[in-house]
């Protein structure tokens, strides 16, 4: 028997239902945020099947909460046991370090922290991931550049998925998931198209950006013509515009091609997109997760444009984009927007 994939809007509520149980775990869960989880709940039978189902993993990690996790902060008795040498350079360094009250309440997340962590890979094991679909796919930080059979050339950009679907009618790619670059060979024989579940973009010899977000299709055409199509609807597009596609409808507006995909060139470039958004992206660069736990900041607008390798520096600056967003770096490899 197969399992089909979890699709993105149920991975992306799960996540979010994990996100509030390591909160509700933390030991600092106000009144407020009892109402917030309330509310989310509340939302949408989606959103109530996905805390059931990150409860039901969460009692089933019952043993195991408690342990240390790799890259948490060492409690205070075992900073005592540290050999001498390491002990002085803690010590070098204290004054830099946050208060010892902001330090223990960090430490109380590592429970909960690790139930998530084993969360995400129990729900991989019963929903098969995007690698058992996909020809193509890249990790975080990770960009890869092909040759298809027809001679096109792309690049998957980072935490991405494509699959080929090429025959003698058509040149077919599904963006499975990420985001993609696309410089494709003439061949009025048989057009190129470029599909996700919002529609698809129909090409014969052009240059063009896709990038799947949630429910959402963004291109960017960098040169030539596109068309695209969501059912019988068929909408031109031309060189240096730019379309969303959402819920059958399609939004085109005016763009600068020096300004497409600059993600081929190290950059990561925000435009008034929403936080959650951002937020998204960034993890797939970043080493490590970023979660946003109030979702009164989601739709907060941030713009901006930081370099892939550097990536720490825009997280700080939603601190500045967003006054009142409190930013908790727990470890190393997870911070908390709240």
């Amino acid at each position: 028997m197969t399992t089909a994939p979890l699709p993105d809007d149920d991975s992306r509520l799960l996540e979010q239902a994990c996100a509030w149980l390591a909160k509700r775990e933390s030991g600092e869960f106000s009144a407020a945020d009892r109402q917030g989880l309330a509310a989310w709940r509340e939302a949408g039978p989606a959103q109530e099947q996905a805390w059931q189902r990150a409860q039901a993993v969460w009692q089933g990690l019952g043993q195991l909460r408690g342990r240390p996790i790799p890259g948490a902060e060492p409690s205070l008795q075992e900073r005592g046991r540290l050999p001498a040498t390491d002990a002085a350079a803690t010590v070098s360094v204290a004054p830099t370090c946050p208060p010892l009250r902001n330090r223990r309440r960090r430490l109380r997340w590592a429970p909960a922290i690790a139930a998530c962590v084993l969360l995400a890979l129990t729900l991989a094991a019963f929903y098969p991931p995007l690698a058992w679909q996909a020809d193509y796919l890249t990790g975080k930080a990770e960009q890869r550049r092909v040759v298809l059979a027809d001679g096109s050339r792309l690049i998957l950009n980072a935490d991405s998925a494509l699959a080929i679907r090429f025959d003698k009618l058509q040149r077919r790619v599904e963006l499975l998931r990420g985001e993609a670059f696309f410089e494709v060979a003439k061949d009025a024989q048989r057009p190129f198209l470029a599909a996700t579940d919002a529609g698809e973009v129909r090409a014969i010899g052009t240059a063009f950006g896709v990038r799947r977000t949630g429910a959402q299709t963004q291109v960017e055409l960098v040169e030539g013509r596109v068309e695209i199509r969501i059912g019988d609807r068929h909408n031109p597009l031309a060189a240096g515009q730019t379309a969303a596609i959402a819920g059958g409808q399609i939004s085109v507006r005016p763009g600068r091609p020096e300004n497409m995909a600059v993600w081929r060139d190290g950059y990561l470039q925000f435009d008034g997109v929403p936080l959650a958004e951002a937020v998204e992206r960034i993890n797939a660069y970043r080493p490590g997760k970023v979660l946003l736990l109030n979702s009164a900041w989601a739709d907060k607008r941030i713009s901006g444009l930081f370099r892939l390798d550097a990536l720490d520096q825009a997280v700080a600056g939603f601190g500045s984009a967003v006054p009142g967003l409190k930013i908790v770096s727990l470890t190393r490899y997870l911070v908390v927007l709240r």
